[in-house]
């Protein structure tokens, strides 16, 4: 028990203790500085983003750059934490060469995360959307792109939740860009009449419904309208042995309007088709 004691008194001697104060001090000192320059670095760059020239610097380029200065920011304030405590000094070195990050990277099983920042690199590079891009993916994800990372890229969808997808997920799959072409969008109102109804009648209701809503807008070039190409095609694209499938192309000035225009047109053509006793097969 004494000897316990006398091993902890020389273990913990004042000079040691001093020295403990004086480390845990200078960390304290370090991460307070590292937090006030990420600080300062990330409200010059939304500073600068809010008055950017559109026409100069891309917004994307400039929130990729941001992510990238505050995460080598991090790396370097943190190695240097590492420096500051006994025994730490030489993984703290090794890291901060490029080949010891590398090596590193490897070590703790970060290839992905090495993936990821190429992907968002080539991202950025090429440019397959922009943030504020409206883009689809496979599985039914779809919504504005609000920040692409060195790690992944965060999309906001129309309930307004935010979907995170890496970066490679991304870089391997097919993307339909809205904001790289008009945003106007074709609603196909599609339904299904009986054999025996009467067709011409059942496409006269459609094409007067669709003329009458507010979000239809008029997509034909002047040489379509010189022609008389009417603003709203209907056509009958499939029979089968005891219906009859009628389609209207509808356009509207974007995806969200289409979509509601769709809705409101297949509700209103089934009251019509009910009220003029036009047969919907069951």
């Amino acid at each position: 028990m004494e000897e316990s004691v006398r091993f902890l008194e020389s273990y913990f001697s004042q000079e040691k203790l001093e020295q403990l104060v004086i480390i845990g001090v200078k960390i304290v000192l370090i991460y307070a500085m590292l937090m006030a320059i990420v600080y300062m670095e990330g409200r010059l760059f939304r500073n600068f983003i809010e008055r950017r020239d559109r026409r100069l610097i891309d917004k994307t380029n400039l929130v990729f750059l941001k992510n990238i200065v505050i995460y080598t920011t991090y790396c370097v304030g943190f190695l240097t934490i590492f420096n500051q405590i006994p025994g730490m000094q030489q993984l703290s070195k090794t890291l901060l060469t490029g080949a010891g990050i590398l090596a590193a990277a490897v070590a703790f099983g970060s290839q992905q995360a090495v993936s990821n920042i190429v992907s968002g690199i080539f991202m950025v590079i090429f440019k397959p959307f922009r943030i504020g891009d409206f883009i689809e993916l496979s599985g039914d994800n779809k919504g504005t792109v609000m920040e692409i990372n060195l790690r992944h890229t965060k999309i906001k969808n129309a309930d307004n939740r935010i979907i995170i997808i890496p970066n490679t997920v991304l870089n391997n799959q097919s993307i339909v860009n809205l904001a790289k072409v008009s945003p106007v969008t074709c609603a196909f109102v599609q339904v299904t009449v009986d054999f025996s109804a009467n067709v011409n009648r059942a496409i006269d209701i459609m094409h007067e419904e669709t003329m009458k809503h507010p979000l239809l807008i008029d997509n034909r070039t002047e040489a379509e309208i010189e022609k008389g190409v009417p603003q709203v095609i209907i056509r009958m694209i499939e029979w089968e042995k005891s219906l009859i499938t009628l389609r209207a192309w509808a356009w509207a000035a974007n995806s969200s309007d289409a979509f509601i225009l769709k809705c409101d047109l297949l509700k209103a053509i089934k009251e019509r088709f009910e009220q003029e006793k036009i047969e919907i097969p069951a």
